[in-house]
């Protein structure tokens, strides 16, 4: 099960924006730029946690809204295999969002695991 730390760590690492406020907001947030697109692809963790009011699984995925600010792509841990239904829609974005979610969970594997 991944952290906040470990995903912190992951993304400074990588030097990406980071939204620290997790106060108000359960979800880590970042920001990555995209040279040449004027949208940056947002990535959002929360920890999976237990509660009276109800279990709430992992969240690790990106989203990035494409230039004609209709479209969006996005990507989590789930469907990283699934098939691509629409391949001709978006294909050199969808590499970089990949590349993107790839690098990011490079990262965040090679990042000790704490122990407790």
């Amino acid at each position: 099960m991944l952290t906040y730390l470990q995903v912190e760590k992951a993304l400074l690492n990588l030097e990406y924006i980071v939204d620290f406020n997790l106060r108000y907001n359960t979800k880590l947030t970042a920001f990555i730029p995209v040279d040449g697109y004027k949208s940056d692809v947002v990535l959002e963790f929360r920890e999976a946690y237990q509660s009276e009011l109800g279990n709430c699984d992992e969240m690790l995925h990106i989203e990035w809204l494409m230039d004609d600010e209709e479209s969006c792509l996005f990507l989590d841990r789930n469907s990283l295999d699934d098939v691509d239904e629409t391949p001709n829609i978006f294909p050199t974005e969808k590499r970089i969002l990949r590349e993107i979610f790839d690098r990011i969970l490079k990262e965040i594997a090679s990042e000790p695991q704490e122990k407790f």
